[in-house]
């Protein structure tokens, strides 16, 4: 029996497997109809190697395409669910589809769409980054870093192909290190020197391979470049520091440690968005420009949608999108004072005392579902 490997889109979380799982030696670890309750499964057995018979590989995928193509069109929220799918899916198959000479265009078809979804919805894009942490970690920070940094390029009034390179090198920032980028965000140990060199070595490898592709955008192959240097000079790989430094390679560092910071990990949870913007806040006029820093604070929101919330009288809720002034967001809350759900859910102006904001949550202890479509749809 010839098997192939399985891959991570290949298992429905709350679906039964069509196909009996295999460890590489060819020993059968699950039987075709076990059911798969949560993406930690999922994750686990991808992280671990597992393989399946090939044609039935094939049939289930081949199935999984023909049911996509007949599905009605998608809420806004799947539709950044299915983005999540697409950038995966092109990462799990990086080299081939380089091989093929489809990468680029590929990239630029993604970077197109979260161009529209985010400009369709801003408040959702945001809200689906901290609400929604599914799937594969390196190719979802990649979406998650380009729709904050085309939030944020927006409000800085960026013109349309700077905003667009820009977009394009969140996609492509990690390019050549997804699975290391996974390996080393599910350790709790300090970085190896090994590893280090590695990290170190990643913006300029991604660079030179785009290049090999024919990239030739400044704009998208600068900030891939500079993604990680400090305006203080102290970052990597050239050490460049100040004013020498891009717009959009700071926009773009911003971008990824905020995101990389509200994501959960094996060995913590998420912080909550405001607790890395304040990160971003003592960064500034050290790692970070201290005018940039303030702008991209300002576009990605003092209370960002998706934020979750206690309020004054003891509900809790999330951050629907800015009210009437910063410091008073528009809150749906999903819990009352009595810790019970609320339904419906109810719409709370945080400008009346009542309902001001009392503190924010730790995303791992709120307990209520949060209907994105519902919300934001």
């Amino acid at each position: 029996m010839s098997q192939s490997r399985v891959r991570h889109s290949d298992i429905e979380v709350g679906k039964a497997l069509p196909w009996d799982v295999y460890d590489e030696k060819g020993t059968l670890l699950l039987r075709k109809g076990y059911l798969i309750n949560n993406e930690g499964q999922v994750d686990r057995l991808v992280a671990v190697g597992v393989f399946a018979d090939s044609n039935a590989l094939r049939q289930s995928r081949i199935a999984q395409v023909e049911a996509e193509d007949s599905e009605p069109e998608a809420s806004p929220a799947q539709e950044w669910l299915d983005l999540r799918k697409k950038m995966e899916l092109l990462y799990e198959n990086v080299e081939l589809t380089i091989q093929s000479g489809q990468f680029i265009s590929r990239i630029t078809e993604i970077a197109r769409c979260v161009d529209n979804l985010c400009g369709a919805k801003p408040e959702l894009a945001q809200a689906i980054i901290s609400l929604r942490q599914d799937g594969r970690y390196s190719s979802r920070h990649l979406l998650d870093s380009a729709t904050i940094a085309r939030l944020a390029a927006r409000d800085l009034k960026l013109t349309p192909a700077r905003e667009f390179g820009l977009i394009c090198a969140a996609l492509t920032m990690n390019l050549g290190t997804t699975c290391f980028q996974d390996e080393i965000k599910a350790q709790s140990t300090p970085l190896t020197d090994e590893q280090k060199e590695r990290l170190h070595k990643h913006p300029e490898e991604a660079t030179t391979r785009l290049k090999s592709m024919g990239v030739n955008d400044p704009i998208w192959l600068r900030a891939v470049l500079e993604h990680h240097e400090h305006f203080d000079g102290t970052g990597y790989p050239n050490g460049t520091a100040g004013h020498e430094l891009s717009p959009e390679g700071q926009i773009l560092r911003l971008a990824d440690i905020y995101c990389a910071r509200i994501t959960f990990r094996e060995y913590r949870s998420a912080v909550p968005l405001t607790v890395a913007l304040r990160g971003i806040l003592l960064e500034r006029g050290k790692t970070v420009d201290q005018t940039l820093a303030a702008q991209f604070i300002r576009a990605v929101g003092i209370f960002p949608p998706g934020l979750q919330l206690r309020l004054a009288n003891g509900e809790k809720g999330v951050v629907v999108r800015p009210g009437s002034s910063p410091n008073h967001p528009l809150v749906v809350s999903l819990i009352g004072n009595d810790g019970l759900p609320l339904s419906p859910p109810l719409q709370r102006d945080t400008q009346n005392p009542l309902y001001g904001v009392g503190e924010t949550i730790d995303p791992a202890t709120f307990n209520a579902y949060v209907d994105i479509d519902s919300i934001w749809g």
